[in-house]
């Protein structure tokens, strides 16, 4: 977005909307006390009777509206997408705080949980409507709108100008153009007239209420723009730079100044700290659960692979992580004991299209490692790749070195995040994916849509696939 809000105004739509949150818990306890009052299903409940469920809920709900960006720059432009969040936050928010609740043996009444839940849902709706109303009647009353001057009268100028027209929300306003020579004071472009020339920007910034001056010029123009940001800098007005010399590129940018130098990085993928924080917490709580419930089922089928095939219980698979780093995973044995060596001589059978091998009927499967690979357990073990942190629950399959050597240029971005377990690949017809290319697009689609959101639908979609046995 070109314009941002002042982190003070994010900061007071946070805590209005935690302040609402609790307003609602406390509606949400006296409507239950009045319902039982009339149709007597349960006991009555002090609102401070259950403080850590009520700390548990403001947590929660304000982590999941920080991990949806709803206090991120120009976030507040659409109401239609601000209800959304706030249906996921309410829906997704009950279910952890029905699970911590579980955890901890509370004893509120789940149904004052589900009411809480509907009375939110109220009052958050309530709220963002309220919110949209106020920020509609400011902007009619010209307030919270940016004056923009636009140096530029070309094709990037123009792009910018139909930006700003097709998304009033922005809240810009532009009051004219400014370029070197080419036109003249008066002349009209993109339905804005030209104010002035580069020469005469100084005294246009000194004697107008200017808020930014946006820089719409192709690259080749952007060596000249030196002197328009130190003046800028001197008059005290912001600077945007609307650059056409990235336009290709799918990685986002971020400025930090080190030691006095200005340095720009360009990464295509750019996590949020707190949210990758919180990603390896989920895997480090669902890795260990899920491993020691499971960890007494994991003797048996040791015993019925090593009963029909001899050779190790587990399989080392070396593969690759991040950034090209070796890894090494364990997964229960599915595959006689010499099978990467036969590989070779069943490569002309491999259905998949580039450089992954798959195969319907692979003879090294072993028939307990075809039930195994039904319903997925043979990746149960990677569990402990994910504790160790070598790997997450969600995430591009990790690939073979081999397998690697022959990717195109575009595949290799998938190792830019972490490998894991499964991902969107694995969710979405992974037996009927033939092309290596449409594996490797989702994987893309993972790595370029990510958010703790996504993860949790991923998951899932995966327990549903496990129990339904549609695996490989």
């Amino acid at each position: 977005m070109i314009t941002n809000y002042p982190k003070l105004t994010r900061l007071w739509v946070a805590l209005l909307d935690v302040g609402v949150t609790f307003a609602s818990y406390i509606g949400a306890v006296y409507l239950r006390n009045a319902m039982i009052a009339l149709y007597p299903f349960g006991g009555i409940v002090n609102w401070q009777e259950h403080w850590e469920i009520l700390i548990t809920i403001l947590l929660v709900w304000r982590g999941l509206f920080g991990f949806q960006e709803a206090y991120v720059g120009q976030r507040f432009t659409s109401l239609k997408t601000d209800l959304l969040v706030v249906v996921k936050t309410v829906i997704f928010g009950t279910l952890i705080v029905l699970t911590f609740a579980f955890l901890i043996k509370s004893n509120i009444p789940r149904t004052l949980i589900f009411i809480f839940a509907i009375v939110n849902l109220i009052f958050l709706f309530g709220e963002k409507a309220l919110f949209y109303q106020f920020i509609g009647y400011l902007r009619k009353q010209g307030k919270n709108i940016k004056r923009v001057l636009v140096l530029g009268a070309g094709d990037v100028a123009k792009a910018f100008i139909f930006s700003v027209e097709k998304y009033p929300d922005w809240g810009l306003k532009i009051l004219g153009l400014i370029c070197k020579n080419e036109l003249n004071v008066g002349d009209e472009r993109f339905g804005y007239k030209l104010v002035g020339h580069t020469d005469d920007l100084r005294e246009l910034l000194h004697y107008n209420p200017i808020d930014e001056l946006v820089v719409a010029l192709p690259a080749k123009h952007l060596g000249a723009v030196e002197d328009v940001m130190a003046i800028c800098d001197e008059e005290g007005v912001p600077v945007r730079i609307v650059s056409p010399f990235f336009k290709n590129l799918i990685s986002k940018a971020n400025t930090d100044m080190i030691h006095g130098l200005p340095i720009i990085k360009f990464s295509s993928v750019e996590r949020d700290d707190f949210e990758i924080t919180l990603k390896r917490v989920m895997d480090i709580i669902v890795s260990f659960v899920s491993f020691v419930l499971l960890v007494p089922i994991f003797g048996p089928i040791a015993m019925l692979i090593k009963r029909e095939s001899p050779g190790p219980v587990f399989y080392r698979w070396k593969v690759l992580g991040l950034n090209k780093r070796p890894l090494v995973s364990y997964k229960f044995r599915t595959m006689v004991e010499n099978a990467d060596n036969v590989k070779e001589k069943l490569i002309v059978n491999n259905e998949m299209s580039g450089t992954a091998f798959k195969m319907s009927n692979d003879p090294r499967i072993t028939r307990v490692g075809k039930w195994l690979r039904k319903f997925s357990i043979d990746e149960l073990p990677q569990l402990w790749s994910v504790l160790k942190g070598d790997m997450s629950l969600v995430g591009p399959r990790p690939p073979l070195q081999t397998e690697v050597e022959k990717y195109e240029g575009w595949h290799r971005r998938k190792l830019s995040v972490k490998p894991g377990i499964t991902c969107l690949w694995q969710v979405n017809g992974r037996n009927e994916i033939n092309d290596f290319d449409e594996w490797m697009r989702l994987d893309m689609k993972y790595i370029d849509e990510w958010s703790l959101w996504l993860d949790f639908k991923i998951l899932f979609k995966t327990a549903w696939v496990v129990v339904r046995g549609t695996g490989r």
